[in-house]
């Protein structure tokens, strides 16, 4: 997600340490609108954590959470970013959601999307009877759930998937007013007129936030403001979920209760606590050691690798494990000096992947990348697998000065370095292991000539206000990460690289790529029906963005969460994080 999810920092531990199961991502499957893992694990790590759904979890108490980051957005229209889905999925409910084991559920929808043969229509029911919180205190109707799609194509609501995903007719030059493709023929019926056949595609893409329904009357004086106020006090929000925002203090601290409003009836969650409380802001060191030394607590991002390190060894029933998804280092192509694609393979030649890894962890945290179709994507076989496509400015993972040069003469520099004039910022997490990923990849630069400036700023705010807006012109951004929205190499590839898909706020393809032949071949593998070709047709896409490097590709990564003696924690295989409906105290 979003502003892509962050990816948060990984594990350190013995080679022989862990064994994890396969995983799946959100590349492939079998159902038309599939959940983030192709195949779920519960328990993914040998005598690890039980994060399985059915733990005997009990009704009521208090699910205290912990981490370091705090939350970006909160508005369902908006909300894009890993650890804000904790909070969304717990207090929103969109037309379909994914449940911990990755099967997709009909949410506020009453049962599968229907979609037309030529695939250009798809009609969704939805469910009579769930109501909004206070304020509102009403039923859902269609309405809400339009004026949410609305809301997605309004600027004042910055969202960073809808012109990815959401191929609805009249909506390209849509300012937050009616669509002319969404029709509302009842109140418990919409239907959805798209530009091309996407229906597939699109149907998946309703698990996402932005389906959640919004009551127009009371959001639109909201919305008249830009940005929208709604996201700035989420405790006055409507909420469909089975929790509500009791209080919130911006990136410290979030209470959720029960919502009175919710129907246990219309929904598969189960929502175990009675109040969830949420700590953020915590140094990641001493949060994980609290964890550990705690009965109740589950922290939310990932600890440092030492402390990932001494839970194995001593306290590994309180350690899960998991593949999640892709790191990577954006090279801006809008602005220079890496409009120019020689200098983006030289940088790329340059950058030792390795020392990338091993800052994050070692070869538990993944693989270096050679691609960006990752290893639990179906399509990545297709893609050459773990070698690639054989380009030379990636063969070497520790980097290759000679191949680099070749590309910096290429470029227009016979000396082999950089003699422009232009400064290079970096702005990544300073978060560990962020720094460290930031000097790594500055040192390729600096040995290439380029001259640098470094700026460390919290994950959340990187993405906000600086990789994520269009404006600020970041040349690199060494700490992105990528988890795609649903299982298919559309959803790997489209929104971070599709030039159709960059908005001005909220933007996801932080390399700001906008390659004409690229995106033409994304149209058309996207219109694709047969898997086998579709697997083909996105593998070429994968080769057309890696020859382009757009960005250089870090890692294929995997993520661990830490837990108390006595909480009983489920693990999102989705999204790699705690499902805090499903979760319990005891």
């Amino acid at each position: 997600m979003r502003i892509p999810r962050a990816l948060p920092a990984a594990l350190a531990v013995s080679a022989t340490a862990l064994t994890v199961a396969a995983c799946g991502s959100s590349g492939g499957g079998s159902t038309s609108s599939g959940g983030g893992s192709t195949t779920a694990a519960s328990s993914n790590l040998s005598g690890g954590a039980n994060v399985a759904i059915n733990q005997s979890q009990k009704k009521g108490g208090t699910l205290n959470i912990i981490s370091n980051e705090g939350w970006e957005h909160l508005d369902p229209g908006q909300s894009y970013f890993q650890i804000d889905y904790l909070v969304v999925y717990a207090t929103q409910r969109p037309l379909y959601s994914f449940a911990p084991d990755g099967k997709t559920m009909p949410d506020v929808a009453d049962g599968q999307p229907i979609i037309s043969k030529d695939g250009r229509t798809v009609t969704v029911h939805i469910k009579p009877n769930i109501k909004f919180s206070a304020p509102v205190n009403r039923a859902v109707t269609s309405d809400d759930v339009k004026y949410a799609f609305e809301r997605d194509f309004n600027p004042n609501v910055p969202n960073g998937y809808a012109t990815s995903y959401y191929l609805i007719k009249g909506t390209a030059n849509s300012k937050g007013g009616p669509i002319s493709g969404i029709d509302t023929p009842n109140k418990t019926t919409i239907v959805f007129h798209l530009i091309k056949p996407f229906g597939g595609t699109f149907v998946q893409a309703l698990t996402l936030p932005g389906s959640a329904p919004v009551p127009r009357s009371y959001v639109a004086p909201f919305d008249k403001k830009n940005p929208t106020k709604y996201d700035s006090d989420p405790t006055k929000q409507a909420f469909t979920g089975p929790y509500m925002i009791q209080s919130y203090n911006a990136g410290r601290s979030i209470t959720l209760v029960r919502n009175p409003n919710w129907d246990p009836s219309t929904d598969y969650r189960p929502a175990y606590a009675d109040k969830i409380v949420w700590k953020a802001g915590a140094d990641p060191s001493v949060a994980a050691r609290q964890t550990l030394a705690s009965s109740n607590l589950l922290m939310a991002d990932t600890p440092p690798a030492p402390t990932v390190k001494t839970a194995y060894q001593t306290k590994k029933t309180q350690l899960s494990v998991a593949p999640l998804g892709d790191y990577y280092a954006s090279l801006n192509t809008s602005v220079p000096p890496f409009n120019n694609a020689n200098l983006r393979r030289a940088a790329v030649a340059a950058a030792n992947r390795e020392a990338y890894l091993l800052a994050r962890g070692g070869k538990l945290v993944g693989q270096v990348a050679t691609h960006f179709i990752g290893p639990t994507d179906p399509a990545f076989k297709a893609a050459g697998g773990a070698n690639g496509f054989g380009f030379d400015f990636l063969k070497s993972p520790t980097g290759d000065m000679a191949v680099a040069k070749k590309y910096m003469k290429l470029a227009g520099y016979p000396s082999g370095k950089y003699t422009g004039k232009a400064n290079v910022l970096i702005v990544g997490s300073n978060a560990d292991p962020g720094p460290k990923e930031m000097q790594i990849v500055q040192a390729g630069l600096n040995a290439l000539g380029f001259k640098t400036t470094l700026k460390q700023v919290p994950q959340q705010t990187m993405y906000s206000k600086f990789c994520g807006y269009v404006k600020a012109k970041i040349n690199v951004c060494p700490t992105a990460g990528w988890i795609a929205d649903f299982p298919d190499a559309y959803a790997y590839l489209y929104a971070p690289f599709s030039g159709k898909a960059i908005v001005p706020v909220n933007n996801v393809n932080l390399a700001v790529v906008n390659d004409p032949k690229i995106n033409t071949a994304m149209d058309q593998a996207a219109a694709i029906t047969d898997p086998a070709a579709r697997l083909k047709a996105w593998a070429n896409v994968d080769k057309m963005i890696t020859f382009a490097a757009p960005a250089i590709p870090e890692i294929w990564a995997s993520n661990a969460l830490m837990m108390g003696t006595k909480v009983k924690g489920v693990l999102d295989t989705w999204n790699d994080d705690w499902n805090l409906s499903f979760s319990s105290p005891q």
